[in-house]
């Protein structure tokens, strides 16, 4: 009695008054929105009541009461809702917020508007929140609207679009609840107030539309010539499921199965699981997009894996986030979103592969921005059986898989020391295991740490206190003569003579020992190692397994012993464009995959002695087919450089006109979708000239830049006849 707002009801009456308002709600407006669980009344108190309206009314900061206004729930985006419960819900079953503009970006390619029918059926069949169905039925009223001289839709309308084509599956209670409540919210979204007053009335979703359980258990129960969906067919699939190392009981139950065709599910996760089995749920030809743990390509344990999926269905675009930095809130997994259809693969199909860098903000709105130089084609045959393609293209593309190919078919270091019969192995762990080892106790210790490029600090040496061990390695392994090599991608080696006598060392550590008459050759073996080491720290991160994708800068002892070692140390010499690759690599793609936006590529602007390497190795390039190539100074612009090159004598032209930034700007910057601004290459033509315009950073005048811009400006030639 008496109250105007609701947050008067909130405060002041007590908690069965709140409860006899919700049930007036819950009557009024039906669907489950305002049905609280049982036990709620004995657990919000009217103390609790009170705090919780200060929160949302926005009267207290810091238990502190003031007189402005920091934020507002009169109007609540559904993003907010998704966010909120990330933060506060307990045990979300491995799923980590996704920010809407990915969840948008997702749904463009998911459901493009350009493609839409209005009929699509759609799935989340870990729905979480209900960030994906909440962006999918959005897309299904706007397209309603437009094919309907843009009308604002009825009560009726949106109800049918919403149980027609919006559904999903989840194991949390609370979500299930919560994705109700989202996608009334976006319904409400879609109506004036009076008419949300007046005339809606919710449907309930839970059991029908949104199901709390397990999607596992859900495609389980498939009969033969049924479909596998509870919801009947389906159009397309979208989500995040969850990233776990642990399957239900209907998941385990469903690999177990399923391991006799395709082996083994990698490190039994969860998220692989939602991939392979979302194609059953979905009808001939249907769409699905999945974000997945970037191990998918990136681990070798997940070769076998993701080569059964590419023979299962059509991979059309990979989405690579690997080198986006903090993307999802509070964690920061590397992640990949693989989007296909169900249709069978085509043998000489492709696979996009975009690796996204960073974002860009324009007028509040926030999406990536993708270069010209971060689209790769990959060839499905390749996509299939080269499993570093992906690092390849994570390192810029173009001529690197080429590289990656042939450098593997070069007898390996692994390979080498066994020939020799050399013995190599990682350092001991410490362990609780009644393993003693009385070689390594009360030995030198040489910590990690303590390897660096710059050779050993002795004085850091310590002593092995610990008398048992988890693994302690073969007791040669600490006799020298050694050489040791730490597992970072910089590799820091030592030989280790005979007269510094043992030396203990730990696993991140590995050792070659040879036999006493083998000394000299060991040590000449050091010293050839230390003159390629510009090229093996290039194939760390080329044909590596684990730097940049996870541990930042660690490599594995297998990436060591797979590197080459040639018996003609010709077959290792690189061409001149070979090198320039690895240089780039190593000094400027490396820290821009770990750093994105952040990394010096994008804060710093080319200078001349850049353009003059660019522009000399471009020359060199074209050169063999257009001897008369030549490159002109460069013109430095407002965010642009503009690098004129001509073909025989140089023209008298003006290359540009004053005040032609922003024409520029409009030409290389194109917002494609929402959430979507490309950067693209300009390579204009007119009489002998050509000029090439790009953004001033210096992320694309480094020379490998240059080695792609001349492949694609000699097809574009050969294109013309030239």
């Amino acid at each position: 009695a008496g109250a105007e707002t609701f947050f008067d009801v909130l405060s002041g009456a007590t908690p069965g008054t709140v409860f006899g308002l919700m049930k007036v709600l819950e009557r009024k407006f039906n669907g489950d929105v305002f049905t609280l669980p049982e036990g709620a009344e004995e657990e919000l108190t009217a103390p609790a009541l009170r705090e919780f309206a200060d929160l949302v009314e926005a009267r207290t900061l810091s238990h502190q009461r003031f007189l402005w206004e920091q934020f507002s729930f009169e109007h609540i985006p559904v993003e907010v809702i998704s966010h909120l419960y990330q933060r506060f819900v307990q045990g979300g079953h491995g799923t980590v917020y996704t920010p809407p503009f990915l969840a948008s970006l997702l749904l463009d390619h998911a459901m493009p508007y350009s493609r839409l029918t209005g009929e699509e059926r759609i799935l989340d069949p870990a729905c979480g929140s209900g960030v994906f169905l909440v962006g999918a039925f959005r897309r299904l009223v706007a397209f309603w609207r437009s094919q309907n001289d843009w009308r604002q839709p009825d009560v009726g309308t949106l109800k049918r679009i919403l149980s027609s084509s919006i559904f999903g599956i989840e194991l949390d209670f609370g979500a299930v609840d919560l994705t109700a409540f989202s996608l009334a919210l976006a319904v409400c979204d879609a109506l004036r107030p009076n008419v949300i007053w007046d005339e809606l009335r919710f449907d309930p979703l839970r059991g029908k539309n949104l199901i709390q359980g397990d999607f596992f258990d859900c495609v389980s129960r498939q009969e033969d010539g049924e479909s596998a969906s509870p919801f009947g067919d389906l159009d397309i699939v979208i989500g995040n499921p969850p990233f776990e190392s642990e399957l239900t009981n209907a998941g385990q139950t469903l690999d177990a199965k399923l391991q006799k065709e395709r082996g083994r599910l990698p490190d039994r996760q969860a998220a692989y699981l939602f991939l392979e089995q979302a194609p059953r749920v979905l009808t001939p030809g249907g769409k699905l997009c999945l974000i997945q743990p970037a191990g998918l390509l990136y681990n070798r344990k997940a070769t076998d894996f993701r080569r059964h999926i590419l023979d299962t269905i059509s991979v059309e675009t990979i989405l690579d986030f690997v080198s986006v930095r903090g993307l999802y809130d509070g964690a920061d997994p590397k992640t990949v979103a693989i989007v296909a259809t169900t249709e069978p693969p085509v043998e000489d199909s492709v696979v996009e592969h975009l690796t996204f860098r960073r974002t860009f903000v324009a007028q509040q709105r926030i999406g990536f921005e993708l270069d010209h130089y971060d689209r790769h084609i990959v060839p499905r045959d390749q996509a299939k059986d080269e499993p570093y393609v992906w690092r390849a293209n994570l390192l810029g593309g173009g001529r690197l898989a080429e590289m990656a190919v042939r450098l593997r078919g070069i007898r390996t270091l692994g390979e080498f020391i066994e020939e020799r019969g050399w013995v190599s192995g990682e350092g001991f762990i410490v362990g609780n295991r009644e393993k003693e080892a009385p070689y390594l106790t009360g030995k030198p210790l040489l910590p990690t740490s303590v390897l660096t490029c710059d050779g050993i600090d002795d004085s850091k040496l310590g002593v092995v206190a610990e008398t048992h061990f988890y693994r302690s390695a073969r007791e040669e392994l600490f006799q020298p003569p050694l050489v040791l090599i730490r597992e970072n991608e910089a590799l820091p080696a030592v030989y280790w003579d005979m007269d510094r006598g043992d030396i203990a060392y730990k696993h991140k550590v590995v050792g070659i020992h040879a036999a006493v008459e083998d000394a000299a050759d060991l040590q000449r073996f050091f010293h050839s190692f230390q003159v390629r080491l510009p090229k093996y720290r290039f194939l760390c991160l080329l044909n590596g397994s684990q730097a940049l994708i996870g541990k930042a800068t660690a490599i594995l002892k297998s990436d060591i012993e797979a590197l080459p070692y040639p018996e003609n140390p010709g077959v290792l010499e690189f061409s001149f464009w070979e090198q320039a690759l690895a240089e780039d690599v190593v000094a400027h793609m490396a820290p821009y995959v770990r750093l994105g936006q952040k990394s010096d590529l994008l804060h710093k602007t080319a200078q001349p002695a850049d353009l003059a390497s660019y522009t000399d190795l471009f020359c060199t390039l074209l050169g063999t087919i257009y001897s008369s190539l030549q490159a002109s100074e460069p013109v430095f612009l407002d965010g642009f450089i503009c690098q004129p090159f001509y073909f025989g004598n140089a023209p008298v032209l003006e290359w540009l006109e004053p005040g032609c930034e922003q024409q520029l700007r409009d030409l290389v910057y194109d917002l494609c979708l929402e959430t979507l601004r490309t950067v693209r290459v300009v390579r204009f033509y007119s009489e002998n000239t050509m000029l090439l315009i790009k953004p001033d950073r210096l992320r694309y005048w480094i020379r490998s830049t240059a080695v792609r811009d001349a492949d694609d400006t000699l097809v574009e030639l050969y294109g013309q006849g030239y």
